[in-house]
């Protein structure tokens, strides 16, 4: 009995060092799983506060998102307005020296866009009725061109964007830097995107514009972009409409 006792008081004692062991190596995952064990059930139970929570985290993401498009649009505002006094000044001083540079203009709705219309043209709903000439430049709204009248019908008209692969046109870039205007080729690459090419170590930056040269001078892009290769002795500039010509409403047909 006595050697009976002993051998089960050893085999007690070894057990509990075996069990001690595994709480030392292994304790802080088996508490872990323990717990979640019993508190999956509840969490499960009450799955619709976590889609509280999410709900909660969103909102507070669009919040912030809308925050800094408010402050986007109040700083392309800014722009716009100051943009617009330097226009009309500019009209106010070829006023002065006998050149009237304002532009008369139809306005016209868009009828159709891609892809209900060819790639890079838009038909409008102005057309012989209202006076639309073919050859007459298109606006998105003042002075911001996007394409050419191409058709003109009875009562509708065509207008090529200038992104078209058809469309090459001579413009000018308004270095911002030094101010000056060098000329440029502005060619169409489809979808929406033109290039230029400038010579090698000109002074441009993303943002400046590109222009027609004249009295009634147009904006027609700004620079995306800029792609030089070394040992190229031209850069290629890529360019992007002030506006979406494929979410106007509305754009405005100049007319001598």
């Amino acid at each position: 009995m006595k050697r009976t006792s002993r051998s089960g008081y050893r085999i007690g004692v070894g057990v509990g060092i075996f069990l001690l062991l595994l709480i030392v190596l292994y304790g802080r995952t088996f508490f872990a799983s323990s717990v979640w064990f019993v508190v999956r059930p509840f969490v499960a139970m009450h799955a619709p506060f976590s889609g509280v929570v999410a709900q909660m985290r969103n909102k507070a993401l669009l919040a912030t998102d809308n925050e800094w498009l408010r402050a986007e649009l109040a700083s392309t505002t800014a722009v716009l307005a100051d943009r617009n006094v330097l226009y009309q000044e500019n009209l106010e001083l070829k006023a002065r020296f006998g050149r009237n540079a304002a532009v008369r203009t139809i306005l016209a709705g868009v009828i159709m866009r891609p892809p209900g219309s060819p790639y890079d043209t838009l038909m409008i709903d102005g057309g012989k009725d209202v006076g639309v000439v073919a050859g007459e430049y298109a606006s998105a709204g003042g002075t911001s061109l996007i394409g050419v009248v191409d058709q003109v019908y009875a009562t509708t008209a065509r207008v090529v964007l200038f992104s078209s692969p058809t469309q090459v046109h001579n413009a000018l870039l308004q270095e911002t830097t030094t101010h000056a205007l060098l000329p440029v080729v502005v060619e169409g690459q489809g979808g929406g995107s033109l290039k230029a090419e400038v010579p090698t170590q000109t002074m441009v930056l993303v943002g400046d514009s590109v222009v027609f040269p004249g009295i009634r001078e147009g904006l027609v892009g700004i620079v995306s972009a800029v792609e030089s290769k070394p040992g190229e002795s031209f850069e290629t500039l890529y360019l992007h409409f002030s506006a979406n010509p494929l979410q106007l409403k509305y754009v405005e047909i100049w007319v001598p």
